[in-house]
């Protein structure tokens, strides 16, 4: 990832060059964020299965909730808090009766969806900075050119920090380069995306729309398991199926209650 995002940077460069103090600061932060909260994912998906991590992926509203009210000192309306308790209660119909995932496993979950959350939010100052940066500098660039500048910072920087550690562990490690491309390509595509979403509609509606992989998680998980995969997804029966495909739409709609203006 790092060797494709630090040319793009070179090219995505804009002529009027921010000064660094404006973006160094949630540049340096939500890479810390990102590379704890991707941790925590791993070690969770070491432990169960994707469609059943997905779908809890989206307690990460419980998480901007907490954020907003005690660190940002803004309160939530009844509306919202009913979103945090309906996301709540998706978690749980997924880790009630049989198919919860283990204590470990959601205890990663939840430290990766406040690491997640964090960096969410230190994504939009990121390309904030930029845009005040280059400002200032008697430029200007757009909320999508400041979104793709912004991942490729990020992931520039995520190589660079991380190619030492890489080198140092590869004498003990088996390691499968087509298995890590492959993940890093769909990953670097998806963040593409992401990056480019929050750029355009904020980190708000963005999470809306992020929250449908939960769905898509499962539904993905239940075709790999029936064409037999089973060593990246275990199969479950009709009834598990329909519990998990629930309790991932009580998910996004938890999301979308949380921030839709209904005014």
């Amino acid at each position: 990832m790092a060797a494709v995002c630090i040319p793009v940077v070179y090219l995505l460069w804009p002529m009027a060059s921010p000064a660094w103090q404006q973006f160094a600061a949630p540049l340096l932060a939500s890479t810390g964020f990102y590379v704890l909260g991707q941790s925590a994912l791993f070690a969770a998906l070491k432990a169960a299965d994707a469609s059943q991590i997905s779908p809890l992926l989206g307690l990460k509203v419980v998480m901007l909730a907490l954020l907003v009210t005690f660190v940002m000192g803004t309160a939530l309306d009844a509306r919202q808090w009913l979103a945090v308790a309906l996301s709540v209660a998706a978690a749980a119909i997924l880790q009630t009766g049989r198919g919860g995932v283990s204590l470990r496993a959601f205890g990663c979950v939840l430290f990766c969806c406040i690491c997640f959350a964090i960096a969410d939010i230190l994504i939009v100052s990121l390309i904030n900075g930029l845009q005040t940066g280059v400002a200032e500098a008697g430029g200007s660039i757009s909320r999508l050119h400041g979104g793709v500048l912004a991942l490729t910072l990020t992931y520039g920087l995520c190589g660079g920090l991380s190619a030492p550690l890489a080198l140092t562990l590869r004498p003990y490690l088996r390691t499968d380069w087509i298995s890590a491309g492959q993940y890093s390509t769909t990953w670097l595509g998806s963040m593409l995306g992401l990056y480019c979403c929050f750029g355009l509609v904020g980190v708000v509606f963005g999470n809306i729309l992020q929250s449908t992989r939960g769905v898509m998680n499962v539904a993905l998980g239940a075709w790999l398991a029936h064409r037999g995969w089973h060593d990246l997804e275990q199969k479950v029966d009709r009834a598990m199926l329909i519990k998990r495909i629930a309790a991932a739409l009580l998910m996004t709609a938890a999301i979308t209650l949380s921030v839709i203006d209904l005014s």
